[in-house]
């Protein structure tokens, strides 16, 4: 103690000059304080453990050097996090521990870091096993699934004991196409808990499943109208088909969906209206294609009426016009021939004749002259029509009867 204590005046002297010397050395532009950002890297890990936070940043460091030295960087400086301080009975709770700075290179002095410390969680490492379960979603309509099978039906789950706990099967998700091929391939597997939500940070072992699954088509409906089918000859003659009544006028189909598809209707056999003069009334069956069936089960027949009218038609003459009434004149048309247009069924259309509608003009009471008359036609057949004469008018001349020369004297 005697030799600490010897001179020491003198000794708290050589301190203070140093100091003095050393800041005055600074602030005469021989050091310089600079910035760098480094990683943060872990050290002393617990053996069996897992890091639950990520990556631990980065941390800004503050350092002097001398400014004649060599340009620093980020390989002149580690900055660590000892993993062996954070307390494993408390995992996997989140634990503040200090960011430790070390210089790598002579004459380089750390001043200070931002931030000084790191939040970290740890948890042990866990495994368990869990069952593969399969999911492949809705199976449309037209599909059923007949066998599914996973190969191996339970696999290795590993990762923090956390996750792990957390995990409830592993998932092989496969989708059934419309085609209806059937699934036979290798599928990836996920970790799911136990309401299905994906459980991340944990590995599966192995990580994919073989799945096998059947698929085949199932029967399906399809509405579509009936069509009777009358092909084979034509009503009696002056009689047309007015219209055809189907009951019931659809029906349900049942049958594989490749087969439904291309069916847009159904038709009756054969019907034959030839010869008729009346209303038909057909039990008809239908003739339905292979594999299919009606839904009701009932005998594949409808009733058809075919509905038998007179048919409507027009005929056109071409005829000459008859001037009557005149009384003494005599009456002369300007034109010589008239069309005359008349509808009504064919069958009384067919009997008749050019004297049946030949027109007429009525020259009562007109003296003598020029005039323009219209021509008409007193009466049709029953059940015929007069659709037009053309032209509409016709010019006429009312000529006065001649005056005999008298007979000479003998």
């Amino acid at each position: 103690m005697g030799f600490l204590l010897r001179n020491w005046h003198l000794k708290l002297s050589a301190v203070a000059l140093s100091t003095v010397l050393y800041t005055g050395l600074v602030f005469s532009g021989e050091f310089a304080d600079s910035r760098l950002e480094l990683p943060v890297r872990p050290t002393g890990q617990p053996d069996a453990s897992v890091v639950l936070s990520g990556g631990l940043g980065t941390v800004e460091v503050v350092y002097r050097a001398p400014r004649a030295s060599a340009a620093l960087s980020s390989d002149s400086f580690r900055a660590t996090v000892d993993l062996s301080e954070y307390d494993m009975t408390r995992a996997p709770e989140a634990q503040v521990l200090p960011i430790k700075i070390e210089a790598l290179v002579d004459g380089a002095q750390v001043v200070g870091r931002e931030p000084e410390f790191v939040t970290v969680e740890l948890d042990r490492i866990a495994e368990k096993s869990v069952p593969v379960a399969l999911d492949y979603g809705d199976v449309p309509e037209q599909l059923e699934v007949d066998d599914a099978t996973v190969s191996p039906e339970a696999v290795q789950v590993r990762g923090a004991a956390s996750l792990v706990g957390r995990v409830d099967r592993a998932v092989a998700r496969v989708l059934i196409d419309e085609s209806g091929i059937g699934v036979h391939r290798s599928v990836t597997l996920e970790a799911v808990n136990i309401d299905g939500q994906p459980v991340e940070g944990v590995q599966i072992e192995p990580q994919s499943v073989d799945v096998d699954i059947d698929v085949h088509q199932v029967e399906t409906n399809k509405t579509v109208p009936v069509r009777p089918d009358i092909e084979a000859g034509t009503p009696a003659a002056g009689f047309a088909l007015a219209g055809l009544n189907v009951e019931p006028s659809t029906v349900t189909l049942r049958g594989l969906p490749d087969v439904l598809t291309g069916i847009t209707e159904v038709l009756t056999e054969p019907l034959s209206i030839n010869g008729a003069a009346e209303d038909q009334t057909f039990e008809a069956e239908l003739i339905l294609p292979d594999g299919v069936t009606l839904t009701d089960g009932d005998e594949p027949v409808v009733s058809v009426t075919a509905t038998i009218e007179p048919s409507v038609s027009s005929r056109t003459f071409v005829v000459g016009v008859l001037c009557q009434n005149s009384g003494a004149n005599s009456c002369v048309a300007g034109v010589d021939q008239l069309t005359v247009t008349v509808g009504g069924p064919g069958g009384a259309l067919a009997d008749l004749t050019a004297a049946d509608v030949t027109p007429l003009v009525d020259a009562s009471g007109l003296a003598p002259g020029s005039y323009s008359l219209t021509p008409s036609i007193p009466a049709l057949p029953e059940g015929l029509d007069l659709i037009g004469i053309s032209p509409n008018a016709v010019p006429v001349t009312i000529v006065a009867p001649s005056t005999p020369a008298p007979t000479p004297a003998p």
